[in-house]
Parts: C-alpha cells; structure tokens; sequence
C-alpha cells in the first residue's frame, strides 16, 4: 500500500469507528410487556366532573396483538389516573373522556420496580354495541396513555389497549361485572 492508500484507509476507519461510539452513547432501553386487569377503586366527588380510577393486574410476554387473556408472568401493576366524567361527541358514534394525570407502577418478575406519573391520554368509547374501535371488540373503548419513568433510567412510555365495561353483573344489572383492561406498556429510556 502507498501512503495515499493508508492515509484514506485510516480515515475511513477512524469515521467508522466513531459512527459506532455515537450509536452505542444514544442506545435507547425498550421495554415492553402485555398488561392485563380489573377496575379495583372509583370515585367521583360530588358536584366534581373528574374521577379517579385505579386499575391493577399482571403482566405477560409479548404477543401481537396484546389480548385481555395473557397469562401472567409473575409480575404486578397498578395504575391510578384521573379522568374527566363528562364525555365529549366525536362524531355520532363516539364519545371521548380526558385522562388528566395520575401515577402507575409495574414490578416485572425480576422485581426491579418501574414508576412514574401518567401525563395524559384519552378514552374512546362506541356509543352502542354495533361499533369496534381499535380492534378492541364490539362497545369496548379504546385507552391511550403517556407516560413518564422515574426509576434510575428516567423515560417516557405508552400504554395502549382496550378498557371493556359491557360485561354486566348477573344478579345486579346495573353494575358492569368487572371492567377489564387489557394492551401494551411500551417504556423507553436513553
């Protein structure tokens, strides 16, 4: 080899090798898992038009799509938010409600506990049986959340999934037999 030629050839290494450096500094943490449960706590205020719900359930491995029958893998969550109770008209076969905020928590089957806040999100159900949003099955809503992660890789997630309230209880027609929530936690973290 000539000078030229090992001059070009260390260049182009050199390049190559920072590229790598660069990927390996700005590597993103995915996590995800499929998340499965029930409505455990409701409450609204009275003269209030925002609600709290608290959910908790288990969670399960990755299957596309996220169904609201995974089997647990030993791991526990439970998310807490607050909502609006008055539902907006998006069109003539929707109604929408506003996730506000709220905290969650998820300790996976390696026991290292993931936490933060949910910023926000929305809820979106058919106003009658005859309609499927998302995939979600016929009258189940539609549930998208943002979320922050607090733990030593501070983050940002998504929860997406369905929230089904049509199952009533057989003795008590009135009450929904208990609304299941089901989708996909999506955590990432730089």
């Amino acid at each position: 080899m000539n000078t030229n030629t090992n001059a070009l050839a260390r260049r182009v290494a050199s390049a190559i090798f920072i590229l790598w450096l660069a990927g390996c500094a700005h590597t993103e943490v995915h996590t995800l898992a499929c998340l499965s449960g029930v409505d455990v706590y409701e409450s609204t205020a009275s003269d209030s038009k925002v609600g709290n719900v608290t959910f908790s359930g288990t969670d399960g491995r990755i299957v596309e799509p996220c169904q609201g029958k995974t089997a647990g893998q030993g791991g526990f969550w439970t998310a807490s938010f607050d909502r609006t109770d008055t539902v907006i008209l998006v069109q003539d076969d929707f109604v929408e409600a506003t996730i506000l905020g709220g905290e969650w928590q998820w300790w996976p089957v390696d026991g290292a506990l993931q936490s933060g806040r949910v910023t926000g999100g929305r809820l979106l159900w058919a106003t009658d049986m005859n309609h499927n949003i998302g995939g979600c099955g016929y009258g189940v809503a539609q549930i998208s959340v943002t979320l922050t992660v607090s733990q030593e890789r501070p983050g940002t997630g998504t929860f997406e999934g369905c929230l089904d309230t049509t199952h009533l209880d057989p003795t008590l027609q009135w009450i929904v037999y208990p609304p299941r929530i089901w989708g996909k936690l999506t955590l990432s973290a730089p």
